[in-house]
């Protein structure tokens, strides 16, 4: 982990170079954990920035040069796909915006660079008449009351958005939702590359709310983390207060505090790009689940798997006011489903 750790700083541009040379074993190791976490191309930028002599061997790093190939690949297809959906949705009449994925790339060095896996994106529409034209044009998979999966195109596959997120909670939530509508698509920015993406100050509530989900149902890797870390870089001295002011009121003043000290603690991030005081005894929770499970956590090894009694035990004494609140939202869910059909 130390390498790992060492590498990534050096990739975010917060550390020269390893404080020794790696083992070919341990680069083994590197480059597995960076697969889990899914930052193989973030990190590939660490390995072009350090000396040569600290690099992998050859046959590693031919095969380092392969995924990197392949996402850049990968994201340019998403891009141009991004573009495409828009195009087919603004043509019939509703306005919308790319989420998480190619939508958080443009606020990277390198948008290349950040692994993306699906495409969501966020219409601004009535869900039924949304409903009747993915029907009538394409087949629709399983249905969420905040999103539909659609198969569109042959190659990406696509989550059509009704709502941006959500929080369990549901006094919570009733004051997330009047907020992400109101400075979600209707002051979304269209991109050189066709697709219109959230502002900063969005993306920063947004975002945390979007990790602290997954957290919550299945865990969140450093995928999610450097995001957050290119996000709270592109916001004023303005949009951070008013940020963690909304946080706040959300009641993720807590997850803040964790993320904000992974981000300063394992990142190295500049305390002048903090939200707010970071959280310690958090934060090395928040990172423990990282390491534990990787992206989206589909790496544990224990019993605290996605949605099972184990792992709401094990948030229970940290984010009591959610978890106690998943079970009821799932049967609300479950009826809700069910009633829509």
């Amino acid at each position: 982990m130390k390498y790992f750790i060492e590498l990534l700083q050096i990739a975010l541009g917060n550390r020269s170079q390893l404080s020794q040379v790696p083992t070919a074993l341990e680069w083994e190791g590197i480059f597995q954990e960076a697969q889990r976490q899914a930052i193989v191309g973030v990190l590939a930028t660490g390995i072009e920035c350090i000396p040569e002599a600290q690099r992998p061997e050859k046959e590693l790093l031919l095969q380092w040069i392969g995924q990197i190939q392949l996402i850049e690949s990968t994201n340019l297809a998403h891009q141009k796909r991004a573009a495409d959906l828009t195009r087919l949705f603004l043509e019939n009449g509703c306005h919308n915006c790319v989420l998480k994925g190619v939508g958080v790339s443009v606020c990277y060095p390198n948008p290349l660079r950040r692994q993306c896996g699906d495409i969501d994106l966020w219409v601004d529409g009535n869900r039924k008449d949304v409903m009747n034209f993915l029907r009538s044009h394409f087949k629709v998979g399983e249905i969420r009351w905040h999103h539909a999966d659609a198969k569109i195109f042959d190659d990406v596959q696509t989550e059509i958005h009704f709502h941006a997120t959500w929080l369990f909670n549901p006094v919570r939530n009733k004051r997330l939702q009047p907020w992400l509508n109101g400075n979600g698509i209707c002051n979304a920015t269209k991109g050189h590359d066709g697709f219109y993406y959230p502002t900063a100050r969005f993306n920063a509530v947004y975002s945390l709310v979007h990790s602290f989900h997954h957290l919550l149902e299945s865990g969140i890797g450093f995928r999610h983390i450097i995001d957050y870390y290119y996000i709270s870089q592109t916001l004023s001295d303005e949009d951070r207060i008013e940020v963690c002011a909304e946080l706040k009121r959300f009641g993720l003043d807590r997850f803040s505090g964790a993320m904000m000290w992974v981000l300063n603690e394992v990142c190295g991030m500049d305390e002048a790009y903090l939200l707010c005081e970071p959280n310690e005894k958090e934060g090395r929770f928040l990172l423990d689940e990282i390491m534990r499970g990787g992206n989206f956590g589909h790496y544990r090894s224990d019993n605290r798997k996605r949605n099972s009694a184990t792992r709401m035990h094990a948030l229970l004494p940290h984010y009591p006011s959610e978890v106690l609140w998943v079970v009821p939202w799932k049967l609300w869910h479950k009826c809700w489903r069910m009633v829509n059909g």
